[in-house]
């Protein structure tokens, strides 16, 4: 549905659950080839009024081994895809809010919640804006599980752009790709969080959303799990720039 300001909404999110056309859980590759889908089971999802809302009292989705089994505690991706032109930039958008039950906030590493847009079938790239009840982030990786070259794995903060440190009420999260000349931005509400220059930009991506944390394992075990929690917001995954 196109919208006031040029935007196309994706799904319109009348619920009463996830359309499974649009939205599926993303496959995780394992060694030996095995997948592991990330869905906490204690993950409560309701859907509707053009919003999808996670709540995770308490993580209790961990793995011993496998990083990519370890940090997703809810990850979901769109059936939908997006061919970016290449003389134009291209815009995504949600609204999105996080508040974190407890743990710390101001540790992301422990529970964050964020909006994705990614590439995992050919350049392995992501760009996400994610956050906790206080902290507003940026996220740019390669991912080495999907069998990047060279993987990175950056988290981003701009410290002078102020949001009151309140990250629970819905914020304006938009995504920009420019192919023509090579730009990633990042705003939130307007404030630009980060900018990438000269980056390699995606010919074809599709829309995500998640909880996670980001605690690497160590000596053969989790760190993952402390009875922490996040309950996040997704609204209006739209699109500007291009058809769906």
């Amino acid at each position: 549905m196109p919208t006031d300001e040029g935007f196309t909404t994706y799904d319109e999110l009348r619920g009463p659950e996830l359309d499974p056309a649009r939205w599926q859980p993303m496959p995780m590759p394992r060694p030996g080839g095995q997948v592991h889908l990330p869905i906490d089971p204690e993950a409560r999802v309701t859907v509707g009024e053009g919003e999808v809302r996670v709540t995770i009292p308490r993580f209790s989705l961990a793995d011993d081994e496998f990083q990519t089994g370890d940090s997703p505690k809810y990850l979901i991706f769109s059936t939908g895809r997006f061919d970016l032109p290449p003389d134009r930039p291209v815009t995504f958008a949600v609204e999105l809010a996080i508040k974190n039950l407890g743990g710390d906030p101001a540790d992301y590493r422990r529970a964050m919640a964020a909006f994705h847009v990614f590439d995992v079938e050919e350049s392995r790239r992501v760009f996400a804006v994610c956050g906790t009840s206080t902290r507003v982030l940026a996220l740019h990786e390669q991912l080495g599980a999907w069998g990047a070259a060279d993987p990175f794995y950056h988290v981003i903060e701009s410290p002078y752009e102020d949001f009151d440190d309140d990250f629970t009420r819905l914020r304006t999260c938009e995504i920009t790709l420019d192919a023509a000349n090579s730009t990633a931005t990042w705003t939130v509400d307007g404030q630009v969080i980060f900018r990438a220059e000269g980056t390699l930009i995606p010919q074809r991506l599709c829309l995500g959303f998640g909880i996670w944390t980001m605690l690497p394992i160590r000596n053969g075990r989790s760190r993952s799990l402390s009875d922490q929690g996040l309950d996040a917001r997704w609204r209006d995954f739209r699109v500007r720039g291009i058809t769906t």
